[in-house]
């Protein structure tokens, strides 16, 4: 049985049995600041779970994608040297919500694998909770699993609990006996299940039966009143299982991606004898799975958050790549293969499948740099090290996180020099940067708000926004709540549009009959389809009463421009960049719009003024607006772009401009193109490695832009008594001008120089065997300058040495300097030695090394250079 007949025979089981399958959400947490990344199946339906939401039905199964790298689940430097330990996985599950519980849990389960996927059932084994007397009996008196092959664990291993307050229960695993033969002994004071190279777990069910509640300080348990099942099996440990393997690498799952690296590197995984290749292979074949899935989810590698847990990921699998052999740009070549593998459960990821290849290409061209940088690095300091001694933690944590380095290369390295590394100090340096990591984390939220924003989310239910068609309203306030000075208000209906989808909140005023009584600056939704408006002064207000909320029309006006021209604007980039370009954030206000995308190369002036030239016919074509609701699926088939990474409902919102842009959007828009009036881009930048970012303008803002430099035009080709194309022809001139007296002024400072340095470096010390030091100090301290007259002295005294210098206020600045051939002396050296008498910094090499630090010592310091170099 292949891995996709057993995805299809998990889904179909329990569709079989009254369940709905939904889609697998996206690996970046929808409204989940909690997670870094979908890690179960059960992520997507948390409000289910606490009574937030309710399920058209209450039974659902999924296919769920999960990465566990990073944060608390963190399997990154086991995958590879295990049989079993992957960054990427998919997760089986099947759910209910307050409908069936245990033993019903149970019997699909035993069901399933026994009977549909024909699991021997002597080969299977149950754990339960110490206290979990019913699951134990259900196991044993109802599906006939014998007393012997069930065992009891405690809470560590056997009870779920959601945080330190909320739904939790005990769990009952399932595991395989793989046999006596992989058996890797029983830990002292353990039970027999607990051999974990011999009995693997291969599904687990949970049992929501209880929620923790705080009591004052004490924290208790309580029944729920509709206790829900949440279950998850691992596909490819299922797999192994299935197809008789004990390594789940050795699956069909990961097939054509060992196949490809086979085809890459000349080597077979299948065929090797060498336990080093197969973990290379393994490390490769794991980390080409997370990092296609998680790119074409939209994450982009970068230096924090869940992109750079993506950039440690690639830049392993590269190291791992290096190990086999290969030294050529050739990761990203491995993203057919794991589309062969995936594609068909997860057909938006195939399609994003380009912008996967661009990405992966342009990070690891960048790593085999820096690679080659922190060997250098590595390979300096153990030049210093002697036998028995330990490679400094400070330094191993440096070429970890500045250049990379996957631990696990500096301890080889290490080992083949007979040397030790610092662990310790390694660990310290860790530890440090998460805790400054925990501070700057964008995966915390604050919780008490956001409970009194679901409390009222749950007393009065979502908002009703009629700000598509209404500007001004009357609305009754449902509450009020003041936190931090501010207060936040919710109506039972608003015109007024809550930040998401890039676009800002609404600003505007809350009126009574006798006039205004409160500003509102800002409309957010902390929670799903809750308008909260920001007031400062609200004090007035009262719950229950009726108010009149009126929007800033002037400033939504201007703001559904720039988002309109935001869509016209990502269907441009398509047209001149590629089918690549993803969008991958977006901020639109009144007063401009900023769109970040997914491309590798700084755009050219004639790509920029191509997309402006689309952009700008579109709004002259004056195309209309319609604005549809429909499913997923309909959107899809009509050609509906999606936010990258974003997660919709069962109904969307459909945006068609003419048959110029289709995008899935809840913002607000113009009517029809021709409202826009003008759009013209600022600037374009580069946001991260493979995204770039656009900031443009549109309508009065970019009318006014323009006259703007017409009058700065008007202005020029007045000093200058020339008009337009002219003024570019005088340009061009006067730059050439400009540019050949350059030259006449170097070619003179130069000779200058030579002709000052007849004096300059009289002041010569005969140190040893024609050995000179000449102390000279200059005026002008430019670094330019400065080096020039160090060229000059190397020419004219080739066996001496050069300390240069000028002071300049209370700062002295200073370069050493000697001949390339001079191997008897080391600048850097002398420098490192002597710059402490200054409280000075600098570097450089063995033939010129610069510096600067206290004038006041600069005495001791010309003393100490003469004694370092005797």
């Amino acid at each position: 049985m292949r891995a996709q007949e057993i995805r299809n025979a998990f889904s179909n089981y329990f569709i079989k049995n009254g369940h709905d399958k939904h889609k697998s959400s996206s690996l970046v947490p929808h409204n989940d600041p909690t997670l870094l990344f979908a890690n179960a199946g059960m992520n997507q339906f948390k409000d289910y779970f606490t009574g937030k939401a309710n399920p058209a039905n209450r039974r659902a199964v999924t296919i769920q994608k999960c990465v566990r790298a990073g944060g608390k689940h963190n399997d990154l430097e086991n995958v590879g040297f295990t049989a079993r330990h992957h960054t990427f996985f998919e997760m089986l599950g099947n759910f209910s919500f307050g409908d069936y519980f245990k033993k019903e849990a149970i019997r699909f389960a035993w069901d399933l694998l026994t009977v549909e996927l024909k699991i021997p059932k002597d080969k299977l084994l149950v754990t339960v909770h110490d206290s979990d007397d019913e699951a134990l009996e259900i196991w044993h008196r109802e599906i006939g699993v014998p007393k012997e092959r069930i065992f009891k664990l405690g809470d560590k291993s056997n009870f779920w609990e959601m945080g330190d307050v909320g739904p939790c229960g005990p769990c009952s695993e399932i595991f395989y006996d793989h046999g006596a033969e992989r058996s890797t002994g029983v830990p002292e004071g353990h039970q027999e299940i607990d051999d974990e190279g011999r009995y693997v777990e291969i599904w687990n069910l949970v049992f929501m039966q209880f929620e923790k509640y705080k009591d004052g300080n004490e924290i208790k348990r309580k029944p729920l009143p509709k206790p829900s099942v949440d279950t998850g099996a691992g596909l490819e440990r299922v797999t192994a299982v299935i197809q008789g393997k004990y390594y789940n690498y050795d699956t069909d799952i990961f097939e054509p991606i060992m196949k490809a690296i086979g085809k890459l590197t000349g080597k077979d995984y299948y065929s090797t004898k060498s336990e080093d290749e197969k973990s290379s292979f393994r490390v490769v074949a794991d980390h080409i799975r997370s990092c296609t899935m998680l790119i074409t989810d939209g994450v982009i590698p970068s230096n924090d958050g869940r992109g750079y847990v993506l950039r440690r990921i690639i830049r392993r699998a590269v190291r791992h790549l290096s190990l086999l052999g290969l030294k050529d740009i050739s990761f990203y070549k491995l993203i057919p293969a794991v589309i062969e593998s995936l594609g068909e459960e997860y057909p938006d990821n195939a399609h994003n499948a380009a912008l996967a290849e661009k990405l992966l290409k342009l990070e690891e061209e960048k790593f085999r740099k820096t690679l080659d940088t922190g060997l250098a690095l590595i390979n300096e300091e153990l030049t210093n090290i002697k036998p028995g001694e330990k490679l400094s933690g400070e330094v191993a944590f440096k070429l970890y996180d500045t250049f990379g380095f996957p631990l696990d290369l500096t301890e080889v390295i290490l080992r083949e020099k007979k040397l030790e590394l610092d662990t310790k100090g390694f660990e310290d340096s860790m530890a440090r940067q998460k805790a400054q990591s925990k501070k700057g984390s964008k995966f915390k939220v604050q919780e008490d708000n956001l409970k009194v924003f679901y409390g009222i989310k749950e007393k009065f239910g979502e908002t009703n926004f009629i700000g598509y068609n209404e500007v001004v309203s009357a609305a009754k306030l449902l509450a009020k709540e003041e936190i931090d000075g501010q207060f936040y208000l919710v109506f039972d209906k608003t015109p007024f549009y809550g930040e998401g989808g890039g676009q800002v909140g609404d600003k505007g005023e809350i009126h009574s009959p006798e006039g205004k009584l409160a500003t509102v600056i800002d409309t957010q939704k902390p929670v799903d389809g809750l308008h909260v408006h920001v007031s400062p002064d609200a004090d007035a207000l009262t719950v229950g009463e009726t108010y009149t909320l009126k929007i800033n029309h002037e400033e939504r006006e201007l703001t559904k421009r720039n988002h309109s021209a935001t869509h016209l604007l990502q269907s441009a980039l398509i047209q001149v960049l590629g089918d690549h370009v993803k969008q991958a954030g977006s901020s639109v206000g009144p007063d401009r719009l900023r769109f970040d995308f997914t491309h590798s190369d700084a755009l050219k002036p004639d790509e920029i003024a191509k997309v402006e030239e689309l952009v700008n016919s579109a709004i002259a074509t004056s195309l209309p607006v319609v604005a549809a609701q429909m499913t997923k699926d309909e959107a899809t088939k009509k050609g509906a772009m999606a936010l990258f990474g974003e997660k919709y409902g069962e109904k969307v919102r459909v945006l068609t401009m003419g048959n110029f842009s289709i995008e899935l959007c809840g913002g607000t828009h113009v009517s029809n193109t021709g409202e826009i009036g003008l759009f013209k881009i600022l600037v374009e930048t580069s946001l991260a490695s493979g995204v770039r970012r656009i900031e443009a303008i549109t309508s009065t803002t970019a009318i006014d832009y323009l006259l703007n430099r017409s009058k700065i035009l008007s202005e020029v080709e007045k000093n200058f008594a020339v008009k337009d194309e002219r003024v570019l022809e005088k340009l061009a001139a006067l730059q050439s001008d400009v540019k050949d007296k350059a030259k006449q002024i170097e070619t003179l400072t130069d000779k200058i120089q030579i002709f000052e340095s007849q004096n300059l470096f009289n002041n010569k010390i005969d140190i040893r065997d024609g050995l000179t030091l000449t102390f000279a100090k200059v005026n002008d301290g430019e670094p330019n300058n400065m080096r020039k007259l160090g060229d000059i002295f190397v020419d004219k005294m080739p066996k001496g040495v050069l300390f240069l210098f000028t002071i300049l206020d209370d700062k002295v600045s200073f370069i050493l300097k000697t001949s390339r051939n001079n191997k008897t002396v080391n600048c850097s050296e002398i420098l490192k030695q002597v710059m402490p008498i200054v409280n000075g910094r600098g570097g450089g090499k063995p033939d010129n090394a610069q510096g600067s630090g206290d004038a006041a010592k600069t005495e001791e310091l010309l003393k100490a250079v003469e004694g370092a170099l005797k």
